[in-house]
């Protein structure tokens, strides 16, 4: 058993409430050294001035907490998915939109610029995006809208325009979802979707992340996808020591951050409890969980990570990797 507390708060990405530092979200940072956030609409409803408040009131709690500075994350992918929308910011234009256009890839790059120009200033360091997931058939209600297209050349030449424009404006850049989940024909939301294609297939089709990682991506986000082609042992991604590090750490050669999807999803939840999950997902190779929405859920999380820590399930080496990838610069 171990007497020493680690520092498992920054292995967590939570979302807060509102548009303001609540009490819970603060005890969650002074109690247990949580120090990571992703915001949504809902925090950011009352404009910049607020969300730059929000965001600055984020920094001075883990300061005054001995936290290191947070890592302020959200989902300004553009089109639908655009959690700083107007009438405070500019309209981005969705990953479909840009490949329709005359010119994708600049709008690529224009799209990436104007999300730099919105993020920086409020002091959110991390834009989860671009995705880089294929556009297929039947997966349109997950995907709609959002991908740049279905074939992998031409997603990997527009991400990697995206992501290389992104950081180079001083903002992270993450990309999603790996291994891909062009091929769901259910919402990972909802349900565990299951992607029966070929190791072969697959692995084409996953060009764009490879190509992704030679662009230097800060971050890569996970699908809580079962691909038994790739895992035989019919694990999600999110769990998977083989989707994650055989074929993204070792064969790809990323390593960079590494993020779970929401771990409050019904693909994670509907399968076993959170706490269960959050140690799974780091032992597969995680260096950071997502638990957006409530905080009961987030300390469950805490709670089953610091009997695994104690009981040695989660190694020092393990910890010290994720937090030394958690505090490299993201551009």
């Amino acid at each position: 058993m171990r007497n020493k507390k680690a520092p498992l708060g920054q292995l967590l990405m939570i979302g807060i409430p509102g548009t303001s530092l609540d009490p819970e979200s603060l005890s969650l940072i002074k109690e247990h050294g949580v120090g990571n956030f992703i915001l949504f609409t809902r925090n950011v409803k009352g404009g910049p001035d607020q969300t730059k408040k929000l965001c600055d009131d984020l920094n001075e709690a883990c300061a005054d907490a001995g936290v290191p500075p947070p890592l302020i994350a959200v989902d300004q992918e553009g089109g639908p998915v655009q959690r700083l929308a107007s009438p405070f910011w500019p309209k981005i234009l969705s990953n479909q939109e840009v490949a329709l256009s005359g010119n994708p890839e600049t709008q690529a790059s224009a799209q990436a610029e104007t999300a730099a120009k919105i993020l920086k200033p409020l002091g959110i360091r991390l834009n989860l995006a671009p995705v880089l997931d294929l556009a297929q058939a039947g997966a349109e209600g997950v995907l709609k809208g959002r991908s740049y297209g279905s074939d992998p050349r031409e997603v990997s030449i527009l991400g990697e325009k995206y992501i290389r424009t992104l950081q180079a404006n001083g903002v992270g850049a993450t990309a999603k979802h790996f291994p891909g989940i062009g091929r769901v024909e259910k919402d990972p939301h909802f349900q565990r979707p299951v992607v029966t294609a070929s190791k072969e297939t697959l692995m084409h089709e996953m060009s764009p992340f490879r190509e992704s990682v030679k662009a230097g991506v800060k971050a890569i986000m996970t699908s809580h996808v079962v691909f038994p082609m790739l895992d035989r042992d019919d694990k999600p991604a999110t769990f998977s020591k083989i989707i994650v590090n055989e074929l993204l750490r070792r064969e790809m050669g990323f390593q960079g951050l590494l993020l779970t999807d929401d771990l409050e999803m019904g693909g994670i939840t509907g399968h076993g409890s959170l706490g269960e999950a959050a140690v799974k997902a780091i032992l597969a190779g995680h260096d950071l969980l997502l638990i957006c929405h409530k905080a009961q859920k987030v300390r469950e999380a805490l709670d089953a990570l610091d009997k695994a820590w104690s009981q040695g399930i989660i190694n020092t080496g393990k910890l010290d990797m994720s937090l030394s990838r958690k505090m490299e610069p993201l551009t």
